[in-house]
């Protein structure tokens, strides 16, 4: 087996549905539900995905959107960032952010956003490590579609 990442850019939900049993080891989602967003996603038509590979086997992924803001223009969004658990801390997710960080300089954006919950201390360091700093808050509130899905946002106002 070779050592050599390569990074392939996934082409519509059908081939990113490739990333389903790499996604599962880090949600619950169901493999319908995974389709049926990415599908949304892809249709909005600034949502890409990368995935990271040696030989043949995949081993990491990620997605990532483009937009523009009043605050920073044109950016770039890297979204559920995922390295296969047996193969963390070998410098894969670090190869998928630079591959995408190339792509953010080649389409001319001027940041990369990450949001990432509070209390994942490895993943926080990770990205410090490669040149990330903390820049604000992400504040979230569960609506009532979401109420079931995310208890820890839902309002705790009576």
């Amino acid at each position: 087996m070779s050592d050599e990442v390569i990074i392939r850019e996934l082409v519509g939900p059908d081939q990113t549905m490739t990333i389903f049993p790499l996604y599962s080891q880090v949600s619950r989602l169901s493999e319908a539900v995974v389709y049926q967003r990415l599908s949304a996603m892809f249709a909005q038509s600034n949502y890409r995905c990368i995935a990271a590979y040696i030989d043949e086997r995949m081993v990491g992924a990620s997605g990532f959107w483009t937009g523009t803001q009043l605050w920073c223009g044109k950016y770039i969004e890297a979204d559920n960032v995922v390295v296969d658990s047996a193969l963390r801390s070998q410098g894969i997710g670090g190869k998928m952010m630079a591959w995408i960080e190339a792509e953010a300089e080649r389409i001319e954006c001027a940041v990369i956003r990450i949001a990432m919950v509070l209390g994942r201390e490895r993943t926080h360091q990770f990205y410090a490590r490669i040149g990330y700093f903390d820049d604000g808050l992400l504040l979230v509130k569960a609506l009532s579609r979401g109420a079931a899905d995310f208890p820890e946002y839902a309002s705790q106002q009576g």
